[in-house]
């Protein structure tokens, strides 16, 4: 006879994404949280999964009847987090925070559930399930004390599906995938070296390729014949080894997809590889330029092999390939000033890059800079609802935080004014996209600033375009 007290039962489970009150509007969201695809996944099948996602505005049912209701969170949703957890633990039910604010920011989160989760969960996951199941949760369960997690978990797509909200798109929305975890570098001010780890896993060629093959039959509806899904790959780095890459580019050419990936610049210098990222289906790569300014790449210890000029040979290179290149850009109020901030607009508009993004240096709990900043005492802001790359958080020698980030987020709307926007359709390949992305950025910009604006009392004649 089975013991009651050790019989473990089916349990209701919610995961809940949620959106901080500060994280931008964007129509290139993917459709579900990685992290929460991989718990699914994860999750054996006699268990009962729903999930709400408030990035897609889905409802968070607070009187449902769940055994457990799990919350993952990045630093800008950390607040909203809490809130929702709250909520549920004043109802009587169990929460579980997890994800990657919470497991470098632990003590706060405990607080607020009544378990935490630190690290990536493939390996311990099944633990926290079964002492639900048995009615002994404990407090904490950390990865550090599991495993090391070397392979990556396939997607159950069929059972993310099935538990979201979300209907089949065209291939103007994104499904994301992993073709690789990890990332042998060392940046500062990212957060994947010390939570996902510098160990770096690949996906089994046939499961990746059964995997998409289950994405497109339940997320994807073709306007036309010829209509292609659009997959997001959210590897930390795609390319590491240049064979290891082009064996995966080659897989991926026979998937029939399109694709967007972050990418290191340096493979981008090889003609090769950019001919292969096209003809694989790839219409654009998320690039970390960081800076034109020779003197701040040198300080990102990147001076000695990158610089403006190469930059603008390579963007122009893969736009005649067909291929995006999208810039993303590092503000630092340490090591630039406005006028750099005016160069770096003129740069933008004089290689119409693709979809360009400004961040103010943000140090992200969990980031060597965010250690660093601390211990000397340079943050001068917790609030982590600003924490959106926006906003000034840390102390500036040289500016006042709020004319600096005046400053920068009217260099950011610039370079989607509409003469840049007008000539990057023209000259970049897949124009409806880079009319679409655009127009976008420049409603969610102009909102922003004019926000912000008010919320200081700045009186602004802006003449832009």
């Amino acid at each position: 006879m089975t013991n009651p007290v050790t019989q473990k039962k089916s349990l209701k489970l919610l995961f809940i994404a949620p959106k901080g009150k500060k994280d931008s509007k964007t129509n290139q969201k993917p459709l579900f949280h990685m992290a929460i695809g991989v718990l699914v996944s994860l999750t054996p099948k006699e268990h009962h999964i729903e999930i709400a996602d408030e990035h897609f505005e889905d409802s968070i049912n607070y009187d449902g009847d769940y055994d457990l209701v799990g919350i993952t969170s990045r630093t800008i949703d950390a607040t909203r987090a809490y809130e929702i957890a709250d909520k549920f633990r004043e109802k009587g039910k169990k929460v579980i925070l997890g994800g990657l604010h919470v497991s470098f920011n632990a003590e706060e989160a405990m607080a607020h559930a009544d378990c935490i989760v630190c690290g990536e969960a493939e390996n311990l996951w099944a633990t926290v399930l079964e002492d639900v199941s048995l009615g002994c949760l404990k407090p904490t369960y950390n990865a550090k004390d599991f495993p090391p997690v070397t392979k990556i978990v396939p997607l159950d797509y069929e059972r993310i599906a099935q538990a979201s909200k979300r209907e089949k798109v065209d291939g103007s929305k994104s499904i994301p995938i992993y073709v690789t975890r990890g990332c042998p570098y060392e940046c500062s001010f990212c957060v994947t070296p010390n939570f996902t780890g510098k160990l770096y896993r690949s996906q089994k060629p046939e499961d990746l390729k059964r995997q998409i093959e289950t994405a497109k039959k339940v997320f994807f509806k073709a306007k036309s014949k010829s209509s292609k899904p659009w997959f997001m790959l959210c590897d930390e780095n795609l390319g590491v080894s240049k064979k290891r890459l082009w064996e995966t580019l080659d897989l991926l050419k026979g998937c029939n997809i399109n694709y967007s990936v972050f990418f290191s610049m340096n493979f981008l210098e090889d003609k090769e590889t950019i001919k292969k990222l096209v003809e694989s289906g790839c219409n654009m790569v998320l690039v970390g330029f960081e800076s034109i300014k020779q003197s701040t790449l040198e300080a990102y210890n990147k001076g000695h092999i990158n610089s403006a000029e190469k930059f603008s040979q390579v963007i122009e290179e893969c736009r005649q390939a067909g291929l995006n290149v999208q810039g993303n850009f590092l503000v630092n109020p340490d090591l630039d000033s406005f006028k750099d901030m005016d160069d770096l607009v003129r740069f933008v508009g004089k290689n119409n890059i693709f979809m360009p993004i400004f961040q103010i240096i943000t140090p992200y709990p969990g980031t060597k800079m965010y250690w660093e900043y601390k211990e000397k005492g340079l943050i001068t802001d917790y609030d982590w609802e600003k924490y959106n790359a926006i906003n000034l958080v840390i102390h500036s020698e040289h500016y006042d935080p709020i004319a600096f980030q005046h400053k920068f987020m009217t260099s950011y709307y610039k370079t989607y004014s509409w003469i840049n926007i007008a000539n990057r359709v023209k000259h970049n390949p897949y124009k409806l996209l880079n009319l679409i992305t655009s127009l976008a950025f420049k409603r969610n910009l102009k909102e922003q600033l004019n926000t912000f604006e008010v919320n200081h009392n700045i009186r602004t004649t802006r003449s832009i375009k």
